[in-house]
Protein backbone atom coordinates (compact mmCIF):
# COMPACT_ATOMS: atom_id res chain seq x y z
CA UNK A 1 0.00 0.00 0.00
CA UNK A 2 1.09 3.29 -0.41
CA UNK A 3 1.53 5.90 2.38
CA UNK A 4 -1.00 8.65 0.63
CA UNK A 5 -3.00 6.08 0.65
CA UNK A 6 -2.97 5.62 4.34
CA UNK A 7 -2.65 8.78 5.02
CA UNK A 8 -5.94 9.25 3.02
CA UNK A 9 -8.00 6.88 4.81
CA UNK A 10 -7.02 7.98 8.18
CA UNK A 11 -7.79 11.47 7.71
CA UNK A 12 -11.41 10.72 6.19
CA UNK A 13 -11.95 8.30 9.42
CA UNK A 14 -10.77 11.43 11.65
CA UNK A 15 -13.14 13.01 9.95
CA UNK A 16 -16.06 10.96 10.37
CA UNK A 17 -15.34 10.34 14.14
CA UNK A 18 -14.95 14.03 14.74
CA UNK A 19 -18.19 15.33 12.80
CA UNK A 20 -19.58 12.13 14.94
CA UNK A 21 -18.56 14.08 18.26
CA UNK A 22 -19.43 17.84 17.12
CA UNK A 23 -22.69 16.05 15.93
CA UNK A 24 -23.45 14.40 19.68
CA UNK A 25 -22.41 17.32 20.87
CA UNK A 26 -24.91 19.93 19.50
CA UNK A 27 -27.39 17.99 20.10
CA UNK A 28 -26.70 17.22 23.52
CA UNK A 29 -26.13 20.74 24.87
CA UNK A 30 -29.37 22.13 24.73
CA UNK A 31 -30.74 19.19 27.08
CA UNK A 32 -27.99 19.55 29.94
CA UNK A 33 -28.13 23.49 29.55
CA UNK A 34 -32.16 23.71 30.28
CA UNK A 35 -32.67 20.71 32.44
CA UNK A 36 -33.81 23.34 35.45
CA UNK A 37 -35.59 25.50 32.98
CA UNK A 38 -39.29 25.99 33.40
CA UNK A 39 -41.24 27.25 30.20
CA UNK A 40 -43.48 30.20 30.18
CA UNK A 41 -47.18 30.05 30.22
CA UNK A 42 -46.89 31.39 26.51
CA UNK A 43 -44.31 29.01 25.08
CA UNK A 44 -47.28 26.18 27.25
CA UNK A 45 -49.72 27.45 25.00
CA UNK A 46 -47.40 27.67 21.50
CA UNK A 47 -46.54 23.91 22.78
CA UNK A 48 -50.27 23.15 23.16
CA UNK A 49 -51.98 24.51 19.53
CA UNK A 50 -48.65 23.80 17.28
CA UNK A 51 -50.62 21.21 15.96
CA UNK A 52 -53.90 23.44 14.87
CA UNK A 53 -50.84 26.05 13.53
CA UNK A 54 -48.92 23.62 11.46
CA UNK A 55 -52.29 23.13 10.06
CA UNK A 56 -53.40 26.40 8.89
CA UNK A 57 -49.59 27.19 7.43
CA UNK A 58 -50.17 24.20 5.18
CA UNK A 59 -53.94 24.78 4.17
CA UNK A 60 -52.53 28.47 3.52
CA UNK A 61 -49.91 27.01 0.90
CA UNK A 62 -52.01 24.73 -0.54
CA UNK A 63 -54.21 27.21 -1.31
CA UNK A 64 -51.99 29.44 -2.80
CA UNK A 65 -52.10 28.48 -6.28
CA UNK A 66 -56.01 27.81 -6.21
CA UNK A 67 -57.33 29.37 -9.41
CA UNK A 68 -60.93 30.83 -8.49
CA UNK A 69 -61.80 32.31 -11.82
CA UNK A 70 -61.61 29.14 -14.14
CA UNK A 71 -63.56 25.96 -13.81
CA UNK A 72 -63.56 23.95 -11.21
CA UNK A 73 -63.61 27.50 -9.32
CA UNK A 74 -61.89 25.19 -6.45
CA UNK A 75 -64.38 23.25 -5.79
CA UNK A 76 -61.80 20.12 -4.37
CA UNK A 77 -60.08 22.64 -2.54
CA UNK A 78 -62.76 23.71 -1.01
CA UNK A 79 -64.12 20.76 0.06
CA UNK A 80 -61.47 19.46 1.10
CA UNK A 81 -60.72 22.25 3.45
CA UNK A 82 -64.09 21.53 4.42
CA UNK A 83 -63.63 17.94 5.24
CA UNK A 84 -60.58 18.81 7.34
CA UNK A 85 -62.13 21.42 9.42
CA UNK A 86 -65.09 18.49 10.04
CA UNK A 87 -62.55 16.17 10.85
CA UNK A 88 -60.38 18.18 13.20
CA UNK A 89 -63.72 19.06 14.67
CA UNK A 90 -64.95 15.51 15.52
CA UNK A 91 -61.74 13.96 15.93
CA UNK A 92 -59.81 16.50 17.48
CA UNK A 93 -56.28 14.70 15.88
CA UNK A 94 -54.22 17.29 13.61
CA UNK A 95 -52.39 14.15 11.76
CA UNK A 96 -55.75 12.40 11.25
CA UNK A 97 -57.70 15.50 9.74
CA UNK A 98 -54.57 16.10 7.26
CA UNK A 99 -54.63 12.53 6.16
CA UNK A 100 -58.63 12.33 5.70
CA UNK A 101 -58.59 15.60 3.82
CA UNK A 102 -55.40 14.45 1.63
CA UNK A 103 -57.58 11.38 0.96
CA UNK A 104 -60.57 13.00 -0.21
CA UNK A 105 -58.77 16.11 -2.34
CA UNK A 106 -57.49 12.98 -3.71
CA UNK A 107 -59.95 11.29 -4.48
CA UNK A 108 -62.17 14.22 -5.55
CA UNK A 109 -59.34 15.49 -8.47
CA UNK A 110 -58.74 12.15 -9.84
CA UNK A 111 -62.24 10.79 -9.49
CA UNK A 112 -64.24 13.72 -10.12
CA UNK A 113 -61.57 15.27 -12.27
CA UNK A 114 -63.21 18.96 -9.91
Amino acid sequence: MNISTISNEWILFLAVILSSIATFITRATPFYMIKNYKPSPWLNAIQKHMGLMIMVILVCYALKDTRLNAYPYGASEAMAVLIAILAHLKFKNTLVSIIVSTLFYMFFIRVFKI
